[in-house]
């Protein structure tokens, strides 16, 4: 099963240890799933990370769960997409990426992504939901 998670998700689980999207990426640990990443995807992680390091976090160090992410990751090329899905242009890469690999689940926070509800066959899920979704 491939999994894609959207940048708020990532995020949150490296500098929120006790968070429900460090449990909901605990999955990939566990072997339950595969995740899937594109370069911008990876792009995007790496400045999200970075500018809330350097606002907020001066002493951790993202580069060590990111190429974990990375090194765990399928890679995939987005699924050209014909029409704008989301109000955030930003935001069509993930599901692109998703629709591409034949993600069964995209992970989200985002309200934009999630009123997509289940596009391309594609469910849109929060860290929560994904979390009773596969028992983790």
């Amino acid at each position: 099963m491939i999994v894609v998670f959207d940048t708020n998700v990532v995020v949150e689980a490296i500098f929120w240890p006790r968070s429900t999207a460090r449990r909901a990426l605990t999955g990939l640990a566990l072997r339950r799933f595969k995740t899937a990443v594109s370069q911008d995807i990876l792009d995007e992680y790496a400045a999200v990370t970075g500018k809330l390091r350097a606002r907020l976090f001066a002493q951790a160090q993202p580069s060590g769960p990111l190429a974990w992410i990375a090194a765990k990751s399928v890679r995939a090329e987005p699924m050209p997409l014909a029409d704008k899905l989301s109000r955030d242009a930003d935001d069509n890469v993930f599901v692109a990426t998703a629709a591409a690999d034949k993600a069964a689940f995209l992970v989200t926070q985002d309200r934009d992504l999630l009123v997509l509800e289940k596009p391309f066959g594609v469910q849109i899920v929060t860290p929560v939901q994904l979390i009773r979704e596969l028992q983790l």
